[in-house]
Order: structure tokens, then C-alpha cells, then sequence
């Protein structure tokens, strides 16, 4: 069953726009590079003269670190905005039409070091003590930080737009970092390191529940998320039908990578990859998913084959992949509104 395609009005995108995308522009690393030329012409000329040797070739490195920085984030969009790039150094944003806050959460028996979760609070919550919302969790990729997605993901943007439009009802949205501690868990419970798994249904959620007022019920939450943490949504939201509702999972992966074949096993291994158990798995109901990456994407084809997998269950599953990107934060951005759409139609009202 495929649902009706997400289409958003010309003026929803328009304010979806960062009005300044400059960091990630292609000319600020030419700019960067047409400085390294100058600097590296420079440096010879003094070498040659043996004169202020050290400045120039200071500059030459200070010139190559940023050409290589600005080309980087050209390409993968990681820093998109001056905001961005301040919410990512500091955990501080602008107030929108919402307000980020954060909270700090680990345990120690489940080897989970203690991360800031950082969470979005609809316009209005402070001002309707009585209401009740659903609650998005949004998981970033690995490497990956819980700032990403209102650093890189620009989400608070996205969120503050479809709220004001009507797109999405006012939801809580939340950021955990499944990194914490710098080990990959591809939010599993990695053998001999950190339980993230076991943690986000013992600890994170429940936490959630209980500092803010969401609507604490399988169906009104969210699982969301971009690369491993796209891996995670689907995962963690087909296997736990009893937490999860809507699936959002944008450049996915079809299992948790190669160095947990070996760690979980075989039988291990494919229990926990959709790729594998998704044509033997039995849910209550019928679960909707949104799956988006780019159309250059190296996982493209994995992700084909999941999309295939899913309809061919009968479930409401819809596709968008980004034309001209790879696997970004560019594209990312772009499909995060329209999975949020297409979520909060099987939101319960």
C-alpha cells in the first residue's frame, strides 16, 4: 500500500530555506582554494628570497586546512548556517518559534556514559501547562553527536515551519547522542561495551515521559533518524512495535555493519537487520514508513531492496530519494520535512 505522495506548498519551502546557506556553498571552498594559490605563490616567492619563510608557509597550511574544511562541508552539508555552526560549538540556539533545551542522562550499570540529550518544546508548551504531545526521537549518524540534527539537520527550522503551516501537530522532539562514549552501538547492546538498547527503553524513554508532557503511548511516538541512526529507526521501530509508531528512516542501512557480524554471530547478527528478518517478521498492525536518501547514495540499492521489502508486506511505505545528492546532511535536511508529513498522518488526533 503506498500512500499519496507528501507535497509541500512553494511557500512551506521557501521557509524551510536557511536564510543564509553560505557555509556550504561550493564557492566559499573555490574562494578557499583561489586563497591556498595565492598563499602556496607566496611561500615560493619567499623561499626563494628567504624571507619571513615561517609566516608563509603558516598561511599556506592555515589556507589548506580551510580549502579542505569548506570543500568538505560543501559536499556533506555539515555546517550549513552560522547558527549551526554555533549550536554545534556551544549547544546554543536562537529561539524560534520553539525552544531547545537539554538534559543530561547515562547509566552506569548498562555502560552508557552519561550525554546531553537535547530536546525541541513546540510553540506554546510553556503556555499550556494541561497539554499533552507526541514525541519524536530524532538519532544521528555515527560519528555523531546528539547536536546534529539541530546543527547539521537544521530541525528546529523544519519543525517551527510545518508547526506553523499545519503540517505537523505541535510535537516534543528529541536528540540523544547513541555515541556516547565514542563507541558505535548502531543503538544495540554492543557485547562487552554499552547496552544502548536495553538503556533507550529502560532509562532514555521513560525519562522523556517524565520530564515533559508527551503523550506516553506506542502510537504517538516517532523513531527518526539519518545513516546509522536511520538504521536504528527502522530497526529499533519494526522490533518494538510496543514503544514505536510511525518509522522514519532517511539513508538507512539494511543491517548494523560488518564488525557486529562477528560479534553477535550468525543467528545474532540477523535478528537484528531488517534485510534479513523483514519477510519473516509478524506486527500487530500495519506500520508506516518513510524511507529517503540521496539518488547518488552509495546505499541506494540496499535501500531499494528495503523498500521492496516493506511494500511487499502491504504496509503504507513511501520513497523520496534527493536528486544530485550522495549520502549528506544535505540530503538529510530535505527529506526530514516530508517524512515529518507523512508521520503525523497516522499520528492518533
Amino acid at each position: 500500500m503506498n500512500p499519496a505522495p507528501v507535497r509541500l506548498p512553494a511557500g512551506v519551502l521557501t521557509a524551510l530555506r536557511p536564510p543564509s546557506e553560505w557555509l556550504d556553498s561550493p564557492w566559499l571552498a573555490v574562494g578557499s582554494g583561489i586563497l591556498l594559490l595565492v598563499a602556496a605563490a607566496g611561500a615560493v616567492r619567499a623561499l626563494r628570497r628567504r624571507r619571513r619563510r615561517a609566516g608563509w608557509v603558516a598561511g599556506v597550511l592555515l589556507a589548506a586546512l580551510l580549502t579542505a574544511a569548506t570543500t568538505v562541508n560543501a559536499v556533506v552539508g555539515y555546517v550549513p548556517t552560522v547558527q549551526a555552526a554555533r549550536f554545534a560549538l556551544t549547544g546554543d540556539l536562537d529561539p524560534g518559534g520553539g525552544t531547545v533545551t537539554s538534559f543530561r542522562l547515562g547509566s552506569v550499570p548498562l555502560g552508557v556514559a552519561p550525554s546531553r540529550t537535547y530536546v525541541y518544546l513546540p510553540p506554546g508548551y510553556a503556555a499550556h501547562p494541561g497539554r499533552r504531545y507526541p514525541v519524536v526521537f530524532l538519532l544521528p549518524g555515527s560519528p555523531g553527536r546528539s547536536t546534529d540534527w539541530f546543527g547539521a539537520g537544521d530541525a528546529a527550522r523544519t519543525l517551527d515551519v510545518l508547526i506553523a503551516r499545519g503540517l505537523l501537530p505541535p510535537v516534543v522532539v528529541v536528540s540523544p547522542d547513541q555515541d556516547a562514549g565514542g563507541t558505535d552501538t548502531e543503538c544495540l547492546d554492543v557485547p562487552g561495551g554499552p547496552r544502548w538498547e536495553t538503556y533507550l527503553y529502560s532509562d532514555l524513554v521513560p525519562r522523556v515521559d517524565a520530564l515533559y508532557r508527551t503523550v506516553p503511548r506506542a502510537a504517538s511516538r516517532v523513531l527518526a533518524g539519518m545513516s546509522a541512526g536511520g538504521f536504528c529507526a527502522l530497526d529499533q521501530g519494526l522490533r518494538h512495535r510496543g514503544t514505536w509508531g510511525p518509522v522514519v528512516a532517511l539513508e538507512p542501512f539494511g543491517d548494523p555493519g560488518s564488525s557486529f557480524r562477528d560479534a553477535l554471530g550468525a543467528e545474532g547478527f540477523a535478528a537484528v537487520s531488517p534485510s534479513s528478518y523483514l519477510p519473516g517478521l509478524t506486527v500487530p498492525a500495519p506500520v508506516p514508513v518513510f524511507l529517503g536518501t540521496g539518488a547518488e547514495a552509495g546505499e541506494r540499492p540496499g535501500v531499494d531492496a528495503l523498500t521492496a521489502q516493506l511494500r511487499a508486506k502491504g504496509w503504507p511505505v513511501l520513497r523520496r530519494d534527493v536528486p544530485g545528492e550522495g549520502h549528506t546532511w544535505v540530503a538529510a535536511r530535505e527529506d526530514l520535512p516530508y517524512g515529518l508529513v507523512l508521520a503525523a498522518r497516522y499520528l492518533p488526533r
